[in-house]
């Protein structure tokens, strides 16, 4: 786990875009890349077209995902002075950069020998080709072009490219030559180095699908991106939700007494709060309501008047049992019970007290006062008054 988690943290890591010289991954172009500035070349990666267009003469402009162009972005690479580099371009970016050239279909991919005399795929030699093929125009005519590594059952199509007028525009149909899982095999190596290394400054253009208008771009909100019967449909929902509210809601009116349909027996109602007490583990809340009631009934046993306070209570049942005041204490006004068997224990113990008082009463039901107390209850009395 930490091992993993070191490799993590020190394996450098891209956008993880194809085609994108910092994306180490099999698709990623991070090697060639790297082998490009450590032969003097120096890449610079951009994603505007403005700052792709601004690419000055004497450099290599690579343009990768031109699918993802709009006409202004095509423009402006057009009016570049940099030579040209174009993988896998569509009918569109060809159209506007390379117009001397078609598409011609996309073929499975294949190792392929140059069969042209541009001195690049020459030194090159056999390399991937196949994937989008190219042909020249039947009206043809101006620019020089150099057809290399044509398909076997069309020779008039190739996979690369070349065509020199005003600049340099190289069109490479298939992009996994470039990538890092490709590279090392065959000649791919030798002809992206050849084809992108050309000239010492490098522009690597990865098209940004969000760029409107550079220069008067305005953000676009989520409301933006939500197709227009969103809103209808959400007020006609609205509408239908209010109207089953005011269909479906209650008529306030009087109040009508309804007779409860069974007579619950108040046995079991204590039942039942004694197992929601039990289930819910409650035992101070039992032992509470335990020791409140039997504080009740001794205070009424001793004719305790009105605001005799608990340890008041206390002092008098110790008075009349003559038992211990500690234990009395303990039993009436002791912290909570720990688990059930101290709760049974404390229920027995109340009921014994109970128990004790009444044994302690004459006949006429008065407490008794034992002869080592009796001096003390008068007082006691008085202090409740």
């Amino acid at each position: 786990m930490l091992g993993a988690l070191i490799m993590a943290l020190l394996v450098p890591r891209g956008s993880g875009e194809e085609l994108d010289p910092d994306n180490p991954a099999p698709e990623g172009t991070k090697a060639i890349a790297s082998i490009l500035r450590d032969q003097g070349v120096e890449v610079r990666r951009v994603t505007r077209s403005t700052d792709a267009a601004a690419a000055p003469a004497g450099s290599t402009l690579l343009v990768v995902n031109p699918q993802l162009l709009g006409n202004e972005q095509l423009d402006r690479l057009a009016g570049s002075l940099s030579d040209l580099v174009l993988v896998a371009p569509d009918l569109f970016t060809v159209s506007a950069l390379a117009p001397s050239l078609t598409p011609a279909g996309v073929v499975r991919a294949r190792t392929a020998e140059p069969g042209c005399s541009d001195p690049d795929a020459s030194a090159a030699g056999p390399v991937r080709a196949g994937g989008h093929l190219y042909q020249l125009q039947s009206d043809h005519s101006g620019a020089a072009a150099t057809l290399c590594y044509a398909d076997d059952r069309r020779p008039d199509t190739a996979s690369v490219v070349v065509t020199t007028g005003a600049r340099r525009v190289t069109v490479i149909g298939q992009e996994d030559l470039l990538t890092n899982e490709f590279l090392a095999e065959d000649g791919n190596a030798a002809l992206g180095l050849r084809l992108l290394g050309r000239q010492n400054s490098l522009v690597w253009y990865l098209p940004d699908p969000l760029e409107a208008n550079p220069g008067q771009q305005t953000p676009l909100s989520w409301t933006d991106l939500l197709p227009t019967w969103v809103g209808w449909v959400t007020a006609q929902l609205v509408i239908t939700v209010l109207v089953a509210m005011i269909w479906r809601a209650r008529r306030m009116g009087r109040l009508v007494r309804e007779p409860l349909p069974v007579v619950v027996r108040a046995a079991e109602t204590q039942e039942g709060r004694a197992r929601l007490y039990r289930q819910s583990r409650a035992r101070g809340r039992a032992a509470a309501t335990l020791r409140t009631a039997i504080l009740r009934r001794l205070a009424t046993r001793l004719s305790a008047p009105a605001g005799t306070t608990p340890e008041q209570v206390v002092r008098l049942v110790t008075a009349v049992t003559g038992q211990p005041e500690a234990d009395v204490h303990r039993t009436l006004l002791g912290p909570a019970p720990a688990s059930d068997h101290e709760l049974v224990a404390l229920a027995d113990e109340l009921d014994a007290l109970v128990h004790a008082l009444s044994a302690a009463s004459g006949p006429s039901g008065t407490p008794q006062l034992t002869a080592q107390t009796n001096e003390h209850v008068p007082a006691e009395r008085e202090s409740l008054s």
